[in-house]
């Protein structure tokens, strides 16, 4: 008899416990939902600076392109996300390009990597991607790795560094995403 109350018991507060937390759950969760797009967005906006708004595109062999706009509905980047592999893993990113005749990297942010900690997870390190900024495909290369490299390589992580620029150069590179930025560059189009 005693196991039976105990069972009834533990039965009860589990119950309880369930109900509660489904409770609690479907409270907050619009509350999450909407800090976490403010929180994309301001990572978005970090990436194309002075962007207010963002347009999903397709663009032949990417998922996840956007096109942005300033606050007077002017083109000013798109942003790509994209992935490479690193050391430990894959290192997911976000990319702006400028729209252009010759593309450049407007920011660089990482999203997600599982690189070793205090080596290759300094590719996250506002120092590493800065080196990025403003730069053309032509640039984006190591320097021990080429004449016109403007990157400098992570100390003790030289395949993670490989690894991101050689990803942001061929994004750079990519004749879809040259063609669509050269598209959108002549006619300099407005949000519709």
């Amino acid at each position: 008899m005693n196991t039976f109350k105990l069972a009834v018991v533990l039965t009860s507060v589990c119950v309880l416990s369930g109900i509660s937390l489904s409770f609690v759950y479907t409270k907050t969760k619009p509350r999450i939902l909407q800090n976490k797009k403010r929180k994309e967005l301001k990572l978005k906006q970090a990436v194309v600076n002075g962007a207010v708004e963002f347009k999903k595109v397709d663009i032949e062999g990417f998922a996840g392109v956007e096109e942005c706009y300033d606050k007077d509905g002017n083109i000013i980047g798109i942003l790509i996300r994209n992935r490479c592999r690193g050391y430990n893993g894959d290192i997911e990113y976000l990319a702006g390009i400028s729209v252009e005749p010759t593309p450049r990297i407007l920011n660089l942010r990482i999203l997600s990597h599982r690189e070793t900690p205090g080596l290759g997870a300094k590719v996250a390190s506002e120092k590493f991607l800065e080196q990025f900024k403003l730069k053309t495909a032509q640039e984006v290369a190591l320097k021990k790795d080429s004449p016109q490299g403007k990157i400098d390589t992570i100390t003790g992580a030289t395949v993670t560094s490989r690894a991101i620029t050689r990803s942001v150069k061929a994004l750079l590179e990519e004749e879809a995403i040259l063609d669509y930025v050269k598209r959108l560059a002549k006619g300099q189009k407005k949000k519709r």
